[in-house]
């Protein structure tokens, strides 16, 4: 028997209804995702997409951090921190997502520049106000005082993540050509470790997490609140990552 089902909550049915939605709002079925898997883009578009979601990403494990200090639920809380510790590697800083990540991002744009890209110019671009707008808005969804609705934001995030990270890796094999054969998938490994494992169970987390919250349709509803601000928040950014992107090219 899973965690979930031995942690399972009047809520928990409903709570998966709700986390399934992520699929027919714009937060996943955008224009940006429809242009990234497309084809190979030219580099000024994919330097756009990544300094805008490197600038979205430095902070994700932040707010994982949030969430468990703005739970109170002991089992919600639980959930929430092997979550934290998932993105801090399980333990080994090598394998911290963010470092997979800022590898991954400076090497794809260093091949197709041809000319070394430093991790201080990803660092350095000033984010769109469109991606700055998201960022504040995560930040106020993990840091409310009420504890349903930062569970729901986090139900968001998660169920967004795994299909996010899909579409994106669908994308980046547009670019396999400049790589080896292993040489590609030895690169993809912060896209390996989320769709393979981590991200399935931050999914399965963020739903105990979020029905251990509810005693009613009320807490129900506060939930739905975090969950819709969140995908509200994501649709806004992956629009104005497109616009820039065709502005750029």
């Amino acid at each position: 028997m899973s965690a979930q089902q031995t942690l399972a909550t009047p809520y928990t049915e409903a709570v998966e209804k709700l986390a399934a939605s992520v699929h027919h709002h714009p937060a996943l079925d955008n224009d940006f995702y429809k242009r990234w898997m497309a084809a190979p883009l030219p580099y000024p578009e994919v330097e756009t997409f990544a300094r805008e979601f490197y600038a979205r990403t430095v902070n994700t494990s932040v707010m994982v951090a949030l969430s468990v200090l703005n739970t109170e639920d002991l089992a919600a809380r639980v959930e929430c921190v092997k979550n934290l510790y998932s993105e801090y590697g399980n333990g080994d800083p090598a394998k911290a997502h963010l470092l997979l990540l800022e590898q991954f991002l400076t090497d794809l744009l260093t091949r197709l520049r041809g000319a070394p890209y430093s991790l201080d110019e990803l660092r350095g671009a000033e984010a769109l106000p469109s991606t700055r707008a998201f960022s504040e808005g995560q930040r106020s969804l993990f840091s409310d005082a009420d504890q349903r609705v930062v569970q729901g934001a986090l139900l968001g995030q998660e169920h967004l993540a795994f299909s996010m990270l899909v579409r994106l890796y669908e994308g980046v094999r547009n670019y396999k050509d400049l790589y080896g054969e292993d040489e590609f998938h030895e690169a993809c490994e912060y896209f390996y470790v989320h769709i393979g494992e981590a991200e399935k169970e931050h999914k399965a987390e963020a739903v105990v997490s979020a029905a251990a919250v509810c005693r009613g349709d009320d807490d129900l509803a506060r939930v739905r609140q975090g969950f819709d601000g969140f995908l509200e928040l994501t649709a806004g950014y992956w629009s104005g990552v497109h616009e820039a992107m065709l502005s750029a090219s």
